[in-house]
C-alpha cells in the first residue's frame, strides 16, 4: 500500500520543481523531503527521479506515479464535494414493501425518475420479516411494514392504516356470502394470503367466519406475482384477501368487488429505517409520495 504522505510530498515536488520550496510549502526540511522521496522509491522498487545538481527529471515510472497521485487527489476532491452537498435530485433510492404497496407507489416513483433522471429507484416486494431483516443487515435503506418493530436498531414512523378486504368476482360478491364463496370457490393463495385471511377472519367480526381457519380452506391456485393475483379472482376462480389499495391499481379492478363488513379490517403502516442512519435528502421524495397515497 502506497504511503499517501510520501506520495503527496512527491506530487508537490513535481509541481513546484524545487526541493527547498517544496519543503517550505509542506513545513518540512529539505532533507525531510528527500527522505520521503527515497522512502517512496524504496517502497515501489523503482527510481522516480533522475537528479542533476539541484534540478531533476521524472523517470517513466515517476511520470506514472505522478499521474496516479493526480488521480487520487482529484478523486478525493470529488468525494469531499459530494460529502458537502447532498443532492436531492440524484442518487440511489432503495425501498421494500408488500406487493400491494409497491404496485401503488411504483408508477409515481417512475414519474419521479422521469422528472429527475439522475435518481435511481430500486424497489422490491417482500413480506414484513424479510424487509426488517434487509434493513437491519444494510441491504436496503428503507421499507414499509405492518408489523410492530422489535429490533432496537430500527426506527418506525407511523404512516397510516392499511385496509384489508376479502375480494371476489363481481358475480360472487353479489350472489354469495363470504363463507359460501370461500367454500364453493376456494382461495387464491399468495405469499401473504394466510396471514391476511386469518387477520380478516379475526377482525371483521363476521359471524359466518368466526369458526373458519386457514387449514380448512381449499386452495385453488397459488401465485407470487402480485399484479396477477386478482386475475383468477376476476374470473370466478377463488377469492382472496389483499390490501384495498391493490384493487385500485389493478388491471382487474372493474371485474372484482369486496364483501362489506361492519368493522373495517386494517393494520398500522410504518416507514422503517435504521435508527442511527440519516437518509439522504432524496428520500424526502419517497416519503412525500408515501404520505400522498391513500392506503385505506
Amino acid at each position: 500500500m502506497i504511503n499517501t504522505t510520501w506520495l503527496n510530498t512527491f506530487k508537490t515536488l513535481v509541481e513546484i520543481g524545487h526541493f527547498t520550496q517544496t519543503a517550505d510549502k509542506l513545513f518540512m526540511t529539505q532533507p525531510g523531503v528527500s527522505q520521503h522521496i527515497k522512502k517512496l522509491e524504496t517502497s515501489l522498487h523503482v527510481e522516480l527521479l533522475t537528479r542533476e545538481g539541484k534540478s531533476f527529471e521524472l523517470t517513466e515510472q515517476g511520470r506514472l506515479v505522478y499521474e496516479y497521485a493526480l488521480e487520487l487527489a482529484n478523486r478525493e476532491n470529488v468525494l469531499l464535494e459530494c460529502l458537502r452537498y447532498d443532492d436531492p435530485e440524484a442518487g440511489h433510492i432503495s425501498f421494500s414493501a408488500s406487493g400491494a404497496i409497491i404496485t401503488a407507489l411504483y408508477p409515481s416513483l417512475l414519474s419521479l425518475q422521469q422528472q429527475y433522471p439522475n435518481l435511481r429507484v430500486n424497489v422490491e416486494a417482500a413480506p414484513n420479516r424479510r424487509i426488517i431483516e434487509s434493513i437491519s443487515q444494510g441491504h436496503i435503506d428503507s421499507g414499509m411494514v405492518t408489523a410492530t418493530i422489535q429490533n432496537p436498531e430500527l426506527t418506525a414512523q407511523y404512516i397510516g392504516q392499511l385496509e384489508l378486504c376479502l375480494i371476489g368476482s363481481k358475480e360472487a360478491v353479489s350472489t354469495l356470502s363470504a363463507i359460501d364463496a370461500i367454500k364453493q370457490l376456494g382461495v387464491v393463495d399468495h405469499p401473504d394470503a394466510q396471514y391476511y385471511l386469518q387477520k380478516y377472519i379475526e377482525d371483521s367480526h363476521l359471524n359466518e367466519l368466526k369458526d373458519a381457519a386457514w387449514q380448512d380452506f381449499r386452495k385453488v391456485t397459488y401465485i407470487n406475482q402480485h399484479s396477477q393475483i386478482l386475475q383468477p379472482v376476476s374470473m370466478g376462480i377463488g377469492v382472496t384477501v389483499l390490501p384495498k389499495v391493490a384493487i385500485e391499481y389493478s388491471g382487474y379492478k372493474d371485474k372484482v368487488d369486496v364483501w362489506s363488513t361492519e368493522h373495517s379490517v386494517s393494520e398500522p403502516l410504518y416507514f422503517v429505517k435504521k435508527k442511527r442512519k440519516k437518509l439522504a435528502a432524496r428520500y424526502e421524495f419517497l416519503l412525500d409520495l408515501i404520505k400522498a397515497t391513500e392506503f385505506a
